[in-house]
């Protein structure tokens, strides 16, 4: 951009190009109400109508103005929002598609082709949805992804195309997993209605990123870029779309545009900067829901409906990372694009599957007292085996060393495990039953333990997805029972069912079978065929509990 400026100015002419007068620029007053460039009784409607003006000539007038640097910044912006398969995602003022095709040509890339067969089974599918005020940018959009084809997403699939205001959006609460603006927040006439209705829509934790134009600093380059803001790009609009006023209007809108958004309920934020460019992103943190709660705990309707036996897949080893809090988990954590230690150590496993002598689970949990100190520690079940410190550069090692040829890990340091450990889905990003009901049990199982004193014999945590959401409360139990490491999965638990569990399961050895759902080793089948013995058995206490 910068290169392109000096180039015009030394070519420019002055009958074409003003003189700048820094002088004659009006002080800026930071406003919650995005004005119309300088014009303060002109809002939205005059947005719409500078849009629809430069629809078909946009792409040609970015590529000048940035010396095609958008795509660029574009990259960038759809990178850091890490897509996936399954995801729902909401591009805001996009309708031209630049950012929507992106996040799918991401989705199709190679880094996350291996990750596609791996979520393949989840009925989830991918849905983009590109919302604009402008029926014409959609026009143009729409036209554009005809021309295009997608390997493995046609348009009817994952593209949607909605015209809508981004401050009153038509999508239900929670209903997306990330969220785009790019270089059109500050057109939104009233910038906090946006972000509000940006983080209603979210899922918690979410995904939000802003791309936007930023000011210029330094005063030498300050001067440099005001005049070839103000002078050169309303001239270039005028030679190449023959609208003046229109990029005339998208300058000065700049200018208008504070630094930073409001705070919003936001959590997690980052601000990065690329030349003039500012990326403002965050994650929702849904301290306060718009929906009751109580529609997704313990007293939703269909809690305890379903039946839950032989609801779990058949495997024979599980794999445990520890890596951040619940809060900070995108809902697929274990993909690459996601997160960088559970997804390389995800894709490794995909990788040597055909290897691997035991169907593996890989499931990413959270450290005791939320230390992050133990980031990287990895438990694995039924063996037992705790390797601390697994870092990025180790993983292809360790999926060799360790879960391929079973021989120990050469290079990490290993504690032999005791006592009986609890997990329990609380993740919230992937569905908000597990992110609500999920803490509590972990706070109930973690009391029960402070009062019998059980701090020795029993470890809890919080985990990511283990499938089954419906069912949540989600638990599973890792405990030596007659010499044999056994993993129950339970489902419909809630807070009184703790003392239970904590009594029977761990103190005695003994299934609650109302609840059970499985456990590891077993198939489908013979999950039913166990808990039958049991209840016809003498010892069954799937009746009395």
């Amino acid at each position: 951009m910068m290169m392109m400026m000096m180039a015009l100015l030394r070519s420019g002419s002055s009958k074409i190009l003003p003189r700048y007068q820094p002088s004659i620029l009006p002080r800026f007053l930071h406003s919650h109400a995005t004005s119309f460039g300088f014009k303060q009784d002109e809002k939205s409607k005059l947005v719409v109508n500078v849009f629809s003006t430069v629809a078909s000539t946009y792409d040609l007038m970015n590529d000048l103005i940035s010396t095609s640097l958008h795509r660029l910044w574009k990259d960038r912006l759809v990178s850091l929002l890490h897509p996936f398969a399954g995801m729902k995602h909401l591009d805001v003022a996009g309708g031209k598609g630049d950012v929507a095709f992106r996040v799918l040509e991401r989705m199709n890339s190679v880094s996350n082709k291996a990750l596609q067969e791996r979520l393949a089974d989840t009925e989830e599918v991918t849905k983009i949805f590109v919302c604009d005020i402008n029926p014409n940018m959609l026009n143009v959009g729409k036209k554009r992804a005809i021309e295009r084809v997608f390997s493995g997403f046609g348009e009817d699939r994952s593209l949607h195309w909605v015209e809508g205001d981004a401050e009153a959006l038509s999508f239900a609460d929670g209903s997306m997993d990330g969220y785009t603006i790019a270089f059109r927040i500050r057109n939104v006439t009233h910038i906090e209605k946006a972000l509000s209705e940006a983080y209603r829509v979210l899922k918690r934790g979410g995904r939000f990123l802003c791309l936007e134009l930023s000011h210029v600093e330094l005063p030498v380059f300050k001067q440099i870029y005001d005049y070839y803001s103000f002078s050169i790009i309303p001239a270039m609009g005028e030679l190449v779309a023959g609208d003046r006023a229109s990029y005339q209007y998208l300058v000065e809108s700049i200018r208008r545009f504070p630094n930073q958004t409001d705070d919003a309920g936001w959590s997690h934020k980052r601000k990065d900067l690329l030349w003039n460019i500012a990326e403002h992103s965050g994650s929702a943190s849904k301290k306060s829901e718009i929906n009751n709660d109580a529609d997704f705990m313990f007293q939703r309707s269909e809690f305890g409906q379903e039946p839950l036996v032989g609801t779990v897949q058949m495997y024979g080893r599980h794999v445990f990372l520890c890596h951040k809090c619940p809060d900070l988990w995108p809902s697929h954590i274990e993909t690459t694009e996601c997160s960088q230690l559970p997804g390389l150590l995800s894709v490794a496993l995909k990788a040597r599957k055909e290897d691997l002598k035991r169907r593996t689970c890989l499931t990413i949990y959270q450290g005791e007292d939320d230390m992050d100190s133990m980031d990287g520690d990895v438990m694995i079940f039924p063996d037992m085996i705790k390797y601390k410190g697994l870092t990025q550069g180790d993983v292809d090692n360790f999926v060799d060393e360790v879960l391929v040829k079973e021989s120990g890990w050469s290079f990490g340091e290993v504690e032999t495990l005791s006592g009986s450990y609890v997990f329990v889905c609380a993740h919230g990003s992937r569905d908000r039953r597990c992110g609500l009901c999920g803490p509590v049990l972990v706070r109930k199982f973690r009391e029960e333990i402070k009062s019998g004193d059980l701090h020795d014999q029993v470890s809890v945590h919080p985990c990511s997805h283990i499938g089954g959401h419906k069912f949540a409360g989600n638990v599973i139990i890792f405990s030596k029972k007659d010499d044999k490491v056994t993993g129950d999965w339970y489902g419909y638990v809630s807070p009184d069912d703790v003392p239970t569990i904590l009594e029977q399961h761990i103190g005695k050895g003994r299934i609650v079978d109302r609840l059970w759902r499985g456990s590891m080793g077993l198939s489908k089948e013979e999950q039913k065929k166990a808990q039958l013995l049991r209840l016809q058995g003498s010892n069954t206490v799937g009746d009395k509990v």
